[in-house]
């Protein structure tokens, strides 16, 4: 009886420190600090001209144009999302273009069954896109987050009726480092 009021009480101060050692540490990340934000990592080397038709020094134009690319398949022809990753490299950040690699089909909101379907459909998806007014976080010299608005609509000739797909990304778009270029550094759709 004794030895279980001693374990219940090393329970209790154990738990006690673990809980000061937490507000410790929580209480001394809210000091404050002067240091600025360490800057946006872009690419010096000079991408791709930008398509025609498109601005590369206006970040909006660049947002969706790339929004528009990402989200256009071409399940007939491609073996996976992916590709229509590569069709937007032209306004892509490099250094973002690296990060991504091979894992760019995770970008879309598509099941394999649905891809399987319409590439033997020879469907065709086609995306529009446009930066919303949504609250987004200050823009720097050097990035601008936004919210952008996709609407997918499906060419199928087996389902002539598929609705469109609506969905959002959130997506950061960076000037180039010396220059007035703008080229997108993050998509990630929600």
């Amino acid at each position: 009886m004794i030895d279980r009021h001693i374990r219940g009480h090393r329970t209790i101060a154990i738990v006690a420190a673990a809980l000061a050692l937490v507000a410790l540490v929580a209480v001394a990340g809210c000091g404050r600090h002067d240091r600025t934000a360490p800057a946006t990592t872009t690419s010096a080397v000079p991408g791709p001209a930008a398509p025609a038709g498109v601005d590369d020094r206006d970040p909006d134009q660049v947002l969706a144009w790339v929004a528009a690319r990402v989200y256009s398949w071409r399940p007939g022809e491609d073996s996976s999302p992916a590709a229509s990753f590569d069709r937007a490299r032209p306004l892509l950040d490099p250094v973002y273009i690296r990060q991504v690699g091979a894992s760019a089909a995770g970008l879309a909101n598509v099941t394999g069954g649905t891809w399987a379907r319409w590439r033997a459909d020879k469907a065709v998806v086609s995306a529009t896109a446009r930066v919303t007014g949504d609250d987004h976080p200050a823009d720097t010299p050097t990035s601008r987050q936004r919210v952008v608005a996709i609407a997918q609509h499906v060419t199928d000739p087996a389902a002539p009726s598929e609705p469109d797909r609506m969905l959002v990304a959130y997506m950061i778009v960076t000037r180039q480092t010396g220059t007035d270029r703008w080229r997108v550094s993050m998509v990630a759709p929600r």
